[in-house]
């Protein structure tokens, strides 16, 4: 008898040892657990991520666990729906492109959970985290991008099976229980994309359900409790139940499984907002630092962009063009390229209640124009193909094109070794200049987190993220 996808998935984390992870692979894990983080902390301030925080202090909970930005801690799974919610609010973190999905929100917060649950090591955590990576984008592989075209939300559908890998490979869950852990997993997969209707907050609460919903199925497998072997590919499973017209790829999830590190090729955010408008920031900030353009001298901006983006970045027109909640300004492509000429690369300081309904911000936006490209469209999302197109009043025209979004590792410009990893500490440490109470100690987290296989106090290093700094 065939094995089923989960058994095999469960065969791959029990077996995801430090020995047997490639050096560059463990390498790569820590740099995407310091990126979380440090967008976790930045985030930690949001109004949503306020509330979610007072909810869970007020429901109290054994204190086992860190919340981080907070000086409180809570039991395990509180903390993976506080964290994982968080680290989603300021829309910086990382993104795995042919996947369509964010894989640290939902896997980090579960590993860091289960990991101060068991007192684990960092090279634990490394373990959990590559296994999570792995789960996570290789079933998202599977749906081919199409999971939007059924109104799902990826980081929160398949971020629960990337949460129990994580959180089963830390806790030393058996095979069976890995295979019972998926089964409950995945019938707690959720997150539906009806926030783009009013820039409401619910995008981020998937990732939060996400890693609470995982770490709870690794709980009750570990205690007993049974779920179906066949929850991804049975007649009433996940791959059916969530696909697009009925289309997957079974192939991308088993494919290489154990040797590629599909996870390795997660990209992470240089900018604020939606991944799909990377390329679009790029273009436009060349484009402005080459010919010296100002807001003054723009008559108007041409996106040509493929389908999926030009529906989710620039419509509904009413919110993409005048944002009524920051959600709506993360997700338009208007808001982002006037942010681009008037303030730079755009960062969470951009999309605040104020400036968001800034009127020189407004009038330049209005200029931006979008054109959805069917051709574009079929290269996604193996490549987010855009062309910038900037008319100026003096009558000259400028363009340039873009397929992969800088922060992505297949960029060419990571062909110098170390790029890659060196961007992301700068990025860590960037977020971390605009936080007073943690800026002194942004080099003792960086030197933590880049020798994170050495940690052997998981509570000590995560509580150089809340106030106090301590337990």
């Amino acid at each position: 008898m065939a094995k089923s996808i989960s058994g095999q998935l469960a065969e791959f984390i029990g077996a995801c040892g430090m020995k047997k992870i490639p050096p560059e692979v463990v390498e790569r894990a820590g740099v995407f657990v310091m990126d979380y983080l440090g967008v976790a902390l930045t985030a930690s301030s949001a109004r949503s991520s306020q509330i979610i925080g007072d909810v869970v202090a007020e429901l109290g909970g054994r204190e086992t666990c860190t919340v981080i930005g907070r000086n409180y801690r809570t039991n395990a799974l509180f903390a993976a729906l506080v964290n994982g919610t968080t680290g989603h609010a300021v829309e910086m973190d990382d993104d795995h492109r042919t996947s369509v999905l964010h894989p640290a929100v939902a896997v980090v917060p579960a590993a860091l959970a289960a990991a101060e649950l068991k007192q684990a090591s960092g090279a634990e955590i490394i373990e959990g985290v590559v296994a999570g990576y792995e789960a996570m984008t290789r079933i998202g592989d599977a749906f081919l991008g199409t999971q939007y075209y059924e109104g799902f939300h990826p980081t929160g559908t398949c971020g629960v099976f990337g949460a129990a890998a994580a959180a089963g490979r830390i806790l030393g869950l058996s095979t069976d229980q890995l295979i019972a852990a998926f089964g409950i997993a995945g019938t707690q997969a959720a997150g539906l994309e009806e926030w783009k209707a009013d820039g409401s907050w619910i995008k981020r609460l998937h990732p939060g359900k996400a890693a609470e919903s995982g770490l709870l199925a690794v709980l009750l497998a570990k205690s007993g409790y049974t779920g179906p072997a066949t929850i991804l590919e049975g007649e009433n499973g996940f791959l059916k139940a969530f696909s697009y017209e009925r289309k997957w790829d079974v192939g991308k999830i088993l494919d290489g499984l154990g040797t590629e590190y599909r996870g390795y090729g997660t990209s992470f955010k240089p900018y604020a907002g939606c991944r799909f408008f990377h390329q679009v920031i790029d273009a436009t900030l060349d484009l402005v630092r080459e010919y010296k353009i100002d807001a003054p001298s723009v008559d108007e901006v041409i996106v040509r962009i493929y389908r999926t983006a030009f529906l989710t970045l620039f419509q509904p027109e009413a919110r993409r063009y005048r944002p009524g909640t920051n959600v709506d300004a993360q997700f338009s492509i208007p808001y982002a390229v006037a942010v681009s000429i008037l303030h730079g690369a755009p960062m969470p300081t951009h999309f605040t209640d104020e400036l968001i309904r800034d009127p020189a911000l407004l009038a330049l936006a209005a200029k931006v124009k979008g054109i959805a490209d069917l051709e574009y469209e079929s290269k996604f999302p193996a490549r987010f193909p855009t062309e910038v197109t900037i008319r100026l009043k003096s009558g000259k025209t400028v363009q340039a094109f873009r397929d992969l979004p800088s922060g992505d590792p297949e960029n060419p410009i990571y062909a110098q070794k170390g790029r890659f990893e060196n961007e992301i500490a700068a990025k860590f440490r960037a977020l971390l200049k605009l936080q007073p109470v943690y800026a002194a100690r942004c080099e003792e987290m960086i030197a933590k987190l880049k020798s994170l296989e050495t940690v052997s106090d998981v509570s000590g290093l995560m509580a150089l993220f809340t106030p106090n700094g301590r337990r």
